[in-house]
């Protein structure tokens, strides 16, 4: 069939310049193969642009992405934020920091080829069951972003901050809630330093994406975790994880629909601090800063 062939033009075509990237990533000192979401919607959710964006902050080594070098390389592939850490067991070949499960039931066929720190205490207790060591330090790594980026302090301040995951933008309350006064909605799927500066101008921020959230905990805005769907992967594992890692209580998600009031979402906010050692968490970045 036509796009069959035209599917296996475009794969070998590819070869020789995948080649050619994985001859010069080895012949550069220091340089590393980084795995990221680059296809379909979730390459533009800013919690996977954050890979990317935080190699460039943190290394002066040139990176790579891993579908451009050949597996026949032997590289190893960096995972970092995201919930793909049973990919990461799956491969092998891999380095992690500051990746998590994103269910209960993710598998973890072996152990990674190197453990810097991984999302949160569940993924630790989840890894040492499988019998893999996994050292005593925890966190996703867009914690560290207050070190990378001072945001813009002169946004239009609001009471609240609304984030929806990038599969949820649609659902009924988000197109209600953003008709509040004081209320703004923040596209998750925006620019890295952009998101940034428009979750500092809010008081409060409620998300259903979990580095909306995460974020938030960085720059020190109250945040809480809300459901407006079962569109999202996962079983909450990765919230659940990401709490446990900054000590915050493991309450669930305040579910929405189109008649929740705002009343009801801002009932929903608790006075909390995050406690959790980002020294050793930036100690743990597995290449080497400027």
């Amino acid at each position: 069939m036509p796009d069959q062939k035209e599917r296996l033009i475009s794969r070998l075509s590819a070869v020789p310049n995948r080649l050619a990237t994985s001859v010069r990533v080895r012949a550069t000192p220091g340089s590393f193969v980084l795995n990221w979401p680059r296809e379909g919607p979730v390459q533009r959710n800013w919690g996977d642009k954050l890979n990317p964006y935080m190699a460039q902050k943190l290394s002066s080594a040139p990176f790579v992405h891993r579908k451009d070098v050949l597996r026949q390389m032997g590289l190893p592939v960096h995972y970092w934020i995201g919930s793909h850490l049973s990919s990461a067991c799956a491969l092998g070949n891999s380095i992690v920091w500051g990746a998590g499960f994103i269910s209960h039931s993710d598998t973890i066929p072996r152990a990674p080829r190197r453990i810097c720190a991984v999302r949160g205490w569940k993924s630790v207790m989840r890894l040492r069951t499988a019998g893999i060591h996994c050292p005593d330090v925890v966190g996703d790594a867009a914690l560290l972003l207050p070190k990378l980026y001072t945001p813009a302090r002169d946004r239009p301040r609001a009471r609240l901050g609304l984030i929806a995951h990038y599969n949820e933008a649609a659902e009924p309350f988000f197109s209600r809630a953003m008709q509040w006064e004081g209320t703004k909605l923040i596209d998750i799927c925006g620019g890295i330093e952009e998101v940034v500066d428009e979750i500092v101008s809010c008081d409060l921020i409620a998300s259903s994406s979990l580095h909306g959230i995460i974020c938030a905990d960085a720059y020190g805005v109250p945040s809480i975790w809300l459901r407006p769907s079962d569109r999202p992967s996962g079983d909450g594992f990765k919230f659940f994880d990401y709490f446990s890692s900054v000590g915050r209580d493991q309450e669930g998600p305040l579910a929405v629909h189109g008649e929740t009031s705002r009343q009801e979402v801002e009932d929903h906010f608790r006075d909390y601090r995050i406690d959790i050692d980002l020294d050793a968490l930036w100690s743990a970045c597995p290449v080497t800063m400027p």
